[in-house]
């Protein structure tokens, strides 16, 4: 390490030229780098979503979800596999190891597919989309859309949806990055809607009326009613016809105007943010071709942009290092009181950060809300080795060394010093191998980028700041004083310490054990919120509401909104039904609602608004204008969200419940939804099971078919029409380009008999042929959805976790849990969510604290050669468990993941001061001091070093923590909380404490005196 130092001041020049050309280098491929809003990582998770047009929840989950199901269960590193069966629609969602290559298991998946026959009637490709039916989604950490825009203005949805598809659609598919461009919404028809007991009454069937709109055009819905059927019959009197949302699709609405969502979606491997600033371009000539074609009251608006959240964030770390560097500068020169020796601490800080960007794009980093968390926490923290390295060359000129002399004899005082010390920070940095989870892909791009800046941070204060103090620091300075100011301040200090000994360690002691008793009142979290703020509105109607019924009382929020006073509402996007696309799907899984009778209105709010209260507020409105479902059959509900994470919320609780029979889990599923109502700090508490309809079921009887094909029945065109009575038949007709659809009878049968009586063939055959004739039909209640868990019959039961210790709600749900379990021994019961994410958190972070404890000790029982030393330094670390837990108190923080990272980092950052200020008073014994004597000079002698260094880390940390250029970088402002109060505390006490411990072991370090004391690190 010396030899590095040597090289750099005699081939001073060579090494500021190599300095520059490796700032010009670093600054490249720092603006080379993609900017995301959380690093890059794949998730071990998979979608299979299956679009079956008309098929029932039941029909879907025999002959779609079962066949992917076990296409998926021969995979390996399952974990677990959820299907959920709607109507028109399976999701399967499977989860696998953490390490599973999920490009294999994808490509093994897309291969059983093509081996699987899906029903005739299921499409090859989504009608939306075009995309490939069965479609497999890889889940990653940006599957967020990059842009969501929404067309609304003064048309029709269906010409909105035109516009949508050939002027705006087909644009952004062209920008470079752009891996899909979906719409959700729009997709109008004209529904003829089959009365069953009219169709009886007049021998009519679905293939009657199929063929009659056919044959004709139209000019208005007038028309289509007087279509003939027959000499007595027209459509209208047999049928409803009306205009509405196409089977499948969500009716949507921006402001409360019709509307179409155009959702964009990136590679992974594309930039968000350049990606997103092209698509913005894009759009904005794409406005202009609007408005040249006359469209001038089409409006294309954004209603969500990734990288105006990724760039603000980006801007307000970025800034707040800055400042904390500035502030660390300032530091250094109120110890030092020099200007040039200061400026060299300015140039070594942007330019380890900026080695640190180039490592980290050789490694294959973003810039991310993680990755430049971490480098705004190492500000602090990478100035250490080069105040140490200019402090030496001071302390030595004070004595009245050379400039050379004192650099390089400094360096060989303390290279190797400073090297094993960032070494050892780097070390506590291994045991993140150890925490799995989404936790662990996400921090782990964390230790890394500090890794990289500190040891960036180690090679300048080896070589570039030894460089410039040949060129920057005086060749001869005055003799330092004896009693500087903060030596007047802490030698009375330390020498009360020394004389009250037992004091000293009670107190250290009391306010330990006093900080664990914190605990509790800080409460526990996982992932803090990012991402704007927003509210979201969840309607819920009667089971069995059509979408125009729902769309109405949407309609009524919508005025609730339009309403409300409040400078922080804007923009608001309504959905109402559920659309059978990869929106639609995932929102299934993520447990949110679905069908005709659910919407939600997302609405957009101001930066830095508090949405809890605002949500409040939009709920005390909606309550009061009494527009909910009676009879509790449903509701409206306001939960305040953010925009981050593409929907891995960290306040949802997730119950599965699974079993062989169907009964035990609804049986289980009852008993658990009614203990969580016990839970404080649990709400909304739903499960999936309860949702059930009055449900036509259809079951062929093979032999009365038989004998109806032997009269001649045409079994191809029997199925057919037999189809589009249940599922319904498109036309080719259209209406002001609106297809008219005629849509399934069976649903509007009333009774067995209705659906017994119903006509499917009357053509082919001299007789008409009933359904009664070749099936036998009930009504009964059948389930919307149906969901399966390791091909099980399941139900999952959630909950919004309202209040801030997630721990301890987490704990009352499991115990509730537990006692369910009990009470059904053939159910099985799997907390998940973000409760179980932090479960294994919580163990994996506590394994790797006490990794790096164990490697901080055998490094410092090494680098001392003696285990009673090494002892009293590791008391260094309880001592700043005080200051971190009680700063996470002050501000209002609770001990989450990245809490818990700035535990693990203290570890590797509080011990260098006791071992700076052991090291020398072993020394001065050794040189013949007692050991009051050694203690009160080594103290006096390191005060300097010690408070230069842990001030300028926490100062440096002080932006981060306050937050002050906002409020959306939650994850560095918790973990720049625990080092900033963790490191205040612990470098007081242990300047005040590791004296008196070491005072008090002197009997028996006295037993064993020279080997202990043999060998020691050299002074810093």
């Amino acid at each position: 390490m010396h030899l590095l130092t040597r090289l750099a001041v005699y081939q001073r020049w060579i090494t500021i030229l190599i300095t520059a050309a490796l700032i010009g280098v670093s600054i490249f491929a720092t603006l080379r780098l993609k900017q995301e809003m959380i690093p890059d990582i794949e998730l071990p998770m998979t979608t299979v979503i299956a679009v079956y047009p008309g098929a029932s929840p039941d029909e879907i989950m025999n002959e779609v979800a079962k066949p992917i199901d076990e296409v998926v269960s021969g995979t390996s590193g399952l974990e677990m596999v959820t299907s959920t069966s709607l109507q028109n629609m399976a999701v399967v969602f499977a989860e696998y190891q953490y390490g599973t290559d999920m490009d294999k298991v994808n490509a093994a998946i897309e291969r059983g597919l093509e081996r699987v026959v899906f029903p005739a009637g299921m499409p090859a490709v989504v009608p939306q989309t075009d995309e490939k039916n069965p479609q497999v989604y890889p889940l990653n950490m940006n599957m967020i859309p990059v842009v969501i825009f929404t067309l609304t203005g003064d048309l029709e949805p269906n010409e909105l949806n035109e516009i949508a598809n050939t002027m705006v659609i087909p644009e952004l598919k062209g920008v470079k990055g752009v891996f899909s461009v979906s719409t959700e919404g729009g997709q109008e028809k004209v529904l003829i809607g089959p009365v069953a007991a009219e169709m009886n009454a007049r021998g009519i069937s679905v293939a009657q009326i199929v063929a009659a709109v056919k044959a004709n055009e139209y000019g208005s819905l007038e028309d289509i009613e007087e279509t003939p059927l027959n000499s007595t019959t027209v459509v209208g009197d047999v049928a409803s016809v009306a205009i509405g949302a196409a089977p499948g699709t969500a009716v949507t609405r921006t402001n409360g105007d019709p509307s179409v969502a155009i959702v964009v979606m990136k590679y992974p491997e594309a930039n968000t943010v350049s990606v997103a600033n092209e698509v913005t371009d894009k759009a904005k000539e794409i406005r202009e071709n609007l408005e040249a074609q006359g469209y001038d009251g089409v409006q294309l608006l954004n209603v969500f942009d990734q990288s105006e959240y990724v760039e603000s964030s980006i801007r307000e770390l970025a800034n707040e290092a800055v400042v904390g560097g500035i502030l660390a500068v300032l530091v250094i020169f109120v110890f030092l009181l020099t200007v040039r020796g200061s400026l060299i601490i300015a140039i070594s800080i942007p330019l380890s950060i900026l080695i640190g960007f180039l490592v980290m794009s050789i490694w294959g980093l973003t810039i991310n809300l993680f990755t430049l968390g971490a480098m705004g926490i190492a500000v602090g923290r990478i100035v250490d080795d080069s105040i140490v390295m200019l402090e030496v060359i001071y302390r030595r000129l004070h004595k009245g060394e050379s400039l050379k002399t004192a650099t390089l004899e400094g360096s060989r005082e303390i290279a190797m010093p400073i090297a094993s010390a960032t070494f050892a920070t780097v070390a506590i940095f291994l045991p993140l191998a150890f925490v799995g989870g989404i936790v662990g892909e996400l921090f782990v791009p964390f230790a890394l980028t500090i890794t990289f800046a500190l040891l960036a941070s180690l090679l300048v204060s080896l070589t570039v700041v030894p460089a410039l103090a040949g060129l920057l620091v005086p060749k001869k300075i005055r003799a330092e004083g004896e009693n500087a100011w903060y030596q007047r301040l802490y030698t009375p200090a330390l020498k009360w310490a020394l004389g009250h000994r037992a004091i000293a360690v009670a107190v250290a002691l009391i306010l330990f054990v006093g900080s664990l008793f914190l605990v509790p009142i800080i409460g526990t979290s996982f992932i803090p919120s990012m991402g704007d703020p927003m509210m979201v509105v969840e309607v819920e109607m009667p089971l069995g509401t059509d979408t125009l019924t729902t769309s109405e009382t949407v309609r009524r929020v919508e005025g609730i909104i339009e309403e409300v006073d409040s400078p922080n509402v804007g923009l608001y996007y309504s959905t109402v039904g559920t659309s059978s696309s990869f929106i639609g799907g995932m929102s299934a899984v993520m447990g949110g609602s679905t069908g005709t009778n659910t919407a939600t209105v997302e609405i957009i709010l101001s930066k830095g608004s508090d949405p809890d209260r605002e949500a409040a507020a939009l709920q005390e409105r909606i309550d009061g204008a009494g527009i909910a479902p009676e009879d509790g059959q449903g509701g409206i509900v306001v939960k305040a969200m953010d925009s981050g994470m593409g929907g891995f919320s960290s306040n949802d609780f997730v119950a599965y419940i699974k079993s062989e029979a169907y009964a035990d889990v609804l049986r289980a599923a009852d008993e658990l939804t009614a203990s969580l109502a016990e839970v404080d700090g649990l709400s909304d508490i739903k499960a999936d099971v309860a949702i059930t309809l009055p449900t036509p079921v259809i079951e062929i009887d093979q032999s009365k078919l038989a004998f109806h094909v032997s009269q001649g029945l045409d079994t191809i065109q029997f199925m057919t029409e037999l189809t589009g009575m249940m599922n319904g038949a498109g036309t080719g007709a259209t209406l002001d380009g609106r297809e008219l659809f005629v849509s399934g009878v069976t649903q509007s049968a009333t009774s067995a008999e209705e659906l017994g009586g119903l006509i499917i063939n009357n053509g082919s055959l001299s007789y008409p042929i009933k359904l009664a004739h070749v099936a036998d039909a009930v009504i009964a209640d059948q389930p919307t959805s149906i969901k399966r868990i390791d091909q099980q019959r399941a139900a999952t039961v959630t909950a919004v976790i309202t209040e801030k210790d997630i721990g301890a709600a987490t704990v009352a749900a499991q115990e509730k849990i537990d006692e369910v379990e009990e009470s059904n021994p053939k159910t099985a019961i799997r907390i998940g969510g973000v409760a179980e994410e932090m479960e294994e958190t919580f163990a994996n972070m506590g394994i790797a604290i006490m990794v790096a404890i164990g490697i901080s000790f055998a490094i410092v029982v090494i680098s001392f050669r003696s285990l009673l030393n090494a002892v009293i330094i590791m008391v260094s670390l309880p001592l700043a468990a005080i200051g971190a837990l009680l700063g996470l108190l002050i501000a209002g923080y609770p001990l989450g993941a990245s809490a818990m990272m700035g535990m693990l980092m203290l570890v590797g950052i509080v011990l260098t001061n006791a071992i700076v200020l052991l090291a020398l008073v072993d020394q001065l014994r050794k040189s013949g001091m007692s050991t009051y004597e050694a203690l009160v000079q080594g103290g006096r002698t390191r005060i300097r070093p010690i408070l230069m260094t842990a001030l300028t880390t926490m100062i440096a940390l002080v932006p981060l923590a306050v937050g002050l250029q906002g409020e959306s970088v939650l994850i560095a402002s918790e973990l720049a909380i625990v080092v900033l109060g963790g490191l205040f505390s612990s470098t007081l006490l242990t300047l005040l404490v590791i004296p008196v411990l070491y005072s008090l072991t002197d009997r028996i370090r006295r037993r064993a005196p020279a080997k202990a004391g043999s060998s020691v690190p050299s002074a810093v």
